[in-house]
């Protein structure tokens, strides 16, 4: 019994710690936030044309809007807290991976999409030229999820999955 009862306590104990760290990290604003995906209403288009897509599902906590990958979408993501650096990978619906390309994840204020989600936002490009390897179907397989994670400059990192669902 006194065993079953240290154990318990080193557990409460262990969840505590793991709660506290990350409501640190949370008060600190260390959290991604997704704001929505970009795309071309109808043909090529200029970032600043661009259009946030208003439909969309989800898939347990996974946010996935509806886009034209006509030539590309922008997925946004920020942070209260100012952030170092995002990297991105997407994966389909085989869950084939492949990383987003450093050219393609663009800081605040310098990819061009006029909105105001958007501006203050980091854009994850989804060129589907730069992720010609993943599967893209119909029905589940039209969908690519995308893990953006962040760095801050004292080191700790965050990651958020969304998703677009991709119309031909």
């Amino acid at each position: 019994m006194r065993q079953l009862s240290l154990c318990l306590a080193t557990s409460v104990f262990a969840g505590s710690l793991l709660g506290c760290a990350a409501l640190r990290q949370n008060m600190r604003g260390q959290e991604l936030s997704y704001r929505g995906a970009w795309h071309c209403g109808g043909g090529a288009c200029k970032p600043s044309e661009m259009v946030k897509s208003t439909s969309g599902t989800r898939d347990g906590t996974v946010n996935i809007n509806t886009v034209k990958l006509d030539p590309k979408a922008g997925m946004a993501f920020t942070a209260a807290a100012p952030f170092e650096q995002l990297v991105a990978t997407v994966t389909d619906c085989k869950g084939k991976q492949v990383s987003v390309p450093e050219r393609d994840i663009v800081r605040p204020g310098k990819h061009g999409l006029s909105d105001q989600d958007a501006r203050e936002s980091w854009i994850v490009w989804v060129d589907p030229t730069a992720l010609s390897k993943l599967e893209r179907g119909a029905g589940s397989c039209a969908v690519w999820k995308v893990e953006a994670t962040a760095t801050w400059a004292d080191g700790v990192t965050y990651s958020l999955t969304a998703g677009v669902d991709l119309r031909r």
